[in-house]
């Protein structure tokens, strides 16, 4: 009985171990002391964290309406 249940404890624990090797870690966070050069790459010393954001798209406006025609004045009614 205690072989079993040493058994399964490691057999347990096999498993969590390898599910544990298989994620990814988080990134390293920048070194501050890098970072504070002039020279650093801004690749380096941004920490991405998630998806790039969408870009920013605007809609163009629509093109302004010319005014109506002007109408023609009433006049004199037409000659019978």
């Amino acid at each position: 009985m205690r072989l079993a249940a040493v058994l399964l404890i490691v057999w347990v624990g096999a498993i969590a171990g390898a599910a544990a090797a298989a994620e990814k870690g988080k990134p390293g966070q920048p070194d501050p002391e890098y970072c504070a050069r002039r020279d650093a790459d801004p690749n380096k010393c941004v920490i991405q964290d998630g998806p790039p954001r969408k870009p920013i798209v605007r809609k163009k406006p629509p093109p302004p309406t010319s005014p109506p025609a002007p109408e023609k004045p009433a006049g004199k009614p037409p000659a019978k």
